[in-house]
């Protein structure tokens, strides 16, 4: 984030993440100084999934955007909500929530509906 070396704050809440990925303190040193993070640190504190050399970046992509496409769209969208919320959820809240999202699913899946 090279925003405080023009003068500027960093923004579009990319801090919140940053700090809940690698703390506080190296979130301070990377805002404030504005380095370069480097893919083997990206990954390695978790602000990135996956790095591959440039020559394999295309099939690398390819492959990602397979395997996302390939899993059922309606599983995906409610796990990405019980993700979302899970930060801000009790454990017994996290589980009830999954207990109604399967319960979502099962039903769809059983041709049920609502």
């Amino acid at each position: 984030m090279r925003e405080t070396s023009l003068g500027l704050v960093p923004d579009l809440t990319g801090t919140h993440p940053l700090v809940g990925l690698v703390g506080y303190a190296r979130a301070l040193e990377i805002c404030a100084t504005g380095r370069f993070v480097g893919a083997e640190e990206a990954v390695s504190s978790g602000l990135a999934n996956l790095a591959v050399p440039a020559a394999e970046l295309d099939g690398a992509v390819r492959d990602l955007a397979a395997a996302l496409l390939a899993a059922p769209r309606d599983a995906v969208v409610e796990t990405k909500a019980l993700l979302r919320g899970a930060v801000d959820r009790t454990y017994d809240e996290q589980r009830a929530a999954e207990r109604a999202a399967q319960s979502r699913r099962l039903r769809d899946l059983a041709g049920l509906g609502d």
